[in-house]
């Protein structure tokens, strides 16, 4: 692919998914929006921006090269990138993902949860489409080829009917939680209704309280959605079928089926980006998409309502 046109990309918000590529190990890598773009051979990483002096500044020292800003508006009007990462915190998705749609972008890639209240998200799907952007929400596992893989293997009936379905998830449920709901709905279709309850155990402080939870589907299926202490780093989900069960362990990465145990470690941010490209260049319908991302959304709103409400059960 040599002489071929590149898509320029930048990254709004230097944090830890953002640009923090230390801070994983080895065999995750890439592991950030920016060091995703960086390995990309048809993207050229052009910009990283933080409000935060200090990130930007050891931003630019683990990606030489690559001009730092602490202003969005003036990064997005220099580079004019095609491809724009949201990374910072969900109050304020909307207004960058806004502000990249006003400067041209072709696609942007929104971290997750993609709001912090269903107007906004239905704001930013409305707004992307009238700037004819593409909308992506990094639920990562919509993006990897084993997961779409065993996706496929299930609606063809390789478990017969799913009847249960449990989660542990790690690290506070407005941030892993809409990650849990996300990849449950992949296998299990459309909720329906959400009972939740805090667990003050599990909790940090600092990442919110956490909600453990039962989800009612449409198609009949009940899943337990269960928190773990933040630094466990146990997230697993596990589906139980008429015919077989099948399970995601090692955060979704190592799947077991019968006596198989399948999987690699292998980078679902490498993924991402190579779906992103492969949609801008009209080889791939687009993927966890804006729609997907407020479906993960109700749902974790739903659990906060019936949470304040004593596990009070919650239209979705």
């Amino acid at each position: 692919m040599k002489n071929q046109k590149k898509y320029k990309a930048a990254v709004i918000g230097c944090g830890k998914i953002g640009a923090e590529e230390w801070s994983y190990s080895a065999d995750a890598k890439p592991a950030t929006h920016a060091a995703s773009f960086l390995s990309h051979e048809k993207i050229e990483l052009a910009g990283l921006c933080d409000k935060n002096y200090k990130k930007v500044k050891t931003a630019e020292k683990f990606f030489p090269g690559v001009s730092g800003y602490i202003s969005a508006e003036k990064m997005l009007g220099e580079i004019r990138p095609d491809i724009v990462s949201v990374a910072t915190n969900p109050e304020t998705h909307f207004e960058f993902v806004k502000i990249a749609a006003d400067f041209g972008a072709k696609a942007i890639i929104c971290e997750k949860p993609m709001a912090s209240s269903e107007k906004d998200a239905e704001e930013m799907i409305k707004y992307c489409k009238k700037k004819k952007c593409l909308l992506f929400i990094n639920h990562s596992r919509h993006f990897d080829f084993l997961t779409l893989a065993w996706q496929k293997k299930v609606e063809k009936g390789i478990l017969g009917k799913i009847m249960q379905a449990n989660c542990l998830y790690h690290n506070g449920f407005f941030n892993n939680g809409t990650h849990a709901a996300d990849f449950l709905g992949m296998f299990l279709g459309e909720a329906e209704k959400i009972s939740g309850i805090y667990n003050n155990f599990t909790t940090n402080p600092k990442k919110g309280k956490n909600i453990d939870a039962i989800i009612f589907y449409k198609n009949g299926a009940r899943a337990v959605l269960q928190s773990t202490p933040q630094n466990s780093r146990l997230t697993e989900w596990s589906f139980y079928g008429e015919k077989s069960n099948l399970y995601f362990k090692e955060l979704g990465l190592e799947i077991n089926y019968k006596n198989l145990k399948i999987g690699k470690k292998r980078s679902l941010m490498a993924q991402m980006a190579s779906h992103v490209v492969l949609c801008l260049d009209g080889r791939q319908k687009p993927k966890s998409t804006g729609e997907d991302g407020m479906i993960a959304l109700k749902i974790v709103l739903a659990a906060e309502r019936s949470a304040k409400n004593n596990g009070k059960i919650v239209k979705i």
